[in-house]
């Protein structure tokens, strides 16, 4: 499928979507269900009165700190987990259990251990990123074919050379799935952290879900996700910058 064509059926999946939400939207109110054409007309005055992009501004604070930390910590310990079979078996365990459990879960211990502060918040975020990339990572360094290593070895290169000439390389595109996975997670986190103690982007959720009207709570949550979803596209873009042959590989395939 050529990209244009690709980008015309997300383009009509958003129309019908829309439209559907619009005529939800008239039909059970604004106290329930705003209809898209309020919440446009109202966006202005949500922008105002709850400051919606200086608070998002700030939130990015906690959600880039979180988010930074927890791509480097799983890149490290996915390609150790992937490569060593002795961390492998110790640290699979963990990572399985943490993976599947619920952010929202850890929120009271993060408060006890933290407090309310920012890096309550920080911690949340990169518990919500970190495990993602780390799995991600971890099975692309289980795939690295061992020729690869065996021709680095041939050459006499040392590990560090190995590891940014040849293992790198073959797990940058794993590394960038993970990473955009984990920052969709990430952004997730932050909103939740943020209910928690209602500052930031999290407490204009939680204070426009306290009015009758919803109107401004899907103002908000329509500011989010398109948010979400262009850093998400940023960094798919870099990838296919970055690494323009995993690009071509998948085009092969497709």
């Amino acid at each position: 499928m050529s990209r244009r064509r690709a980008w015309a059926l997300r383009l009509a999946g958003v129309a019908v979507f829309l439209l559907l939400w619009e005529v939800a939207g008239r039909m059970l109110g604004d106290a329930l269900f705003a209809p898209f054409s309020a919440v446009i007309s109202g966006f202005p005055a949500t922008v105002r009165d709850y400051k919606l992009f200086t608070e998002l501004a700030g939130s990015f604070q906690q959600l880039v700190l979180g988010y930074l930390l927890g791509c480097v910590a799983g890149i490290v310990l996915g390609t150790a987990m992937g490569r060593s079979a002795l961390l492998d078996g110790l640290l699979q365990p963990w990572v399985s259990m943490m993976f599947v459990t619920s952010i929202a879960s850890l929120v009271p211990l993060f408060i006890i251990m933290f407090g309310f502060g920012l890096a309550f918040r920080v911690a949340i975020v990169f518990m919500s990123a970190i495990w993602y990339v780390l799995l991600v990572t971890y099975h692309g360094a289980r795939g690295v074919t061992p020729d690869l290593l065996q021709t680095a070895r041939a050459f006499e290169a040392s590990r560090t050379q190995t590891f940014f000439k040849v293992l790198l390389p073959a797990l940058y595109p794993y590394i960038l799935v993970g990473m955009r996975i984990g920052l969709a997670h990430a952004i997730r986190a932050m909103v939740i952290a943020e209910m928690y103690v209602i500052v930031g982007f999290g407490g204009v959720v939680y204070n426009a879900g306290m009015e009758i009207s919803t109107v401004s709570l899907f103002g908000a949550l329509l500011t989010i996700m398109v948010v979400s979803v262009a850093l998400t596209e940023m960094l798919k873009w870099f990838g296919r910058r970055t690494a323009p042959w995993y690009e071509e590989r998948q085009q092969m395939a497709n």
